[in-house]
């Protein structure tokens, strides 16, 4: 499985969403929100901005913290 990524608009970063799926076709066509851990703010997105971090295991840990 992997974590499903969005990019901060503030800070251009990659955020993960704490979301694993085994790809974001499987969501639903809905605007979704994040607390952003690289600025603070709460993000809207949708699975059509998202993307699969190829490795995750950065971002779980991060995430659990």
């Amino acid at each position: 499985m992997a974590l499903i990524m969005i990019r901060c608009p503030a800070k251009g970063s990659a955020v993960s969403t704490g979301i694993e799926v085994l790809g974001v076709e499987q969501l639903p066509a809905v605007t979704a929100t994040t607390a952003c851990s690289a600025c603070g703010g709460v993000h809207h997105w949708t699975k059509n901005e998202a993307w699969l971090s190829a490795d995750g295991e950065q971002y779980r840990k991060a995430f659990a913290a």
